[in-house]
């Protein structure tokens, strides 16, 4: 795998779900302070207003920000692997760069929860002493091969040293 990987585009759907998802939360505080000055009369409803109107201004601009960023988020976030190293890019104004040299990776880890489990995807999880780092979603037959290359090329990299 000697090239600059992109996400699949069938995770732009997961962001998508996950944006609508965070406005849910937002939505419950939003219903439980609506409905806490009719539980706690004495209490100032004045505190309860001021909430309400942040909570729902929070959640609109959670929901926006996170659909809005979701094509932009794609278009930058890379992967890619070598017999040296894996590296992943993420951002264009804030830029991140992860490289993980091969010899350091202890365990590779496949996750699918069911919201990936809908598009076939799965996160790669990639642990080392240091932390862990992820591609957050892979072709379930892709991220098979992936975690077959990476443990290959670890164990090698190990019995090179």
């Amino acid at each position: 795998m000697d090239k600059v990987e992109k996400l699949p585009s069938e995770i732009k759907t997961i962001w998508k779900i996950n944006a609508f998802f965070d406005f849910f939360i937002f939505l419950i505080i939003f219903i439980v302070l609506l409905f806490l000055p009719m539980l706690f009369p004495t209490v100032a409803g004045g505190f309860f207003k001021v909430s309400q109107i942040v909570v729902g201004i929070l959640a609109v601009l959670v929901l926006v920000s996170e659909l809005v960023l979701i094509t932009y988020r794609w278009n930058f976030w890379t992967y890619y692997i070598d017999e040296r190293q894996v590296e992943l890019h993420k951002g264009f104004f804030f830029r991140k760069q992860v490289i993980i040299p091969i010899a350091r990776v202890q365990n590779v880890t496949l996750k699918q929860g069911p919201i990936l489990r809908i598009k076939d995807l799965q996160k790669i999880i990639i642990v080392t002493a240091a932390g862990q780092s992820e591609i957050e979603g892979i072709k379930s037959t892709q991220a098979e091969e992936l975690k077959e290359i990476i443990m290959k090329l670890a164990q090698e990299a190990k019995n090179d040293i």
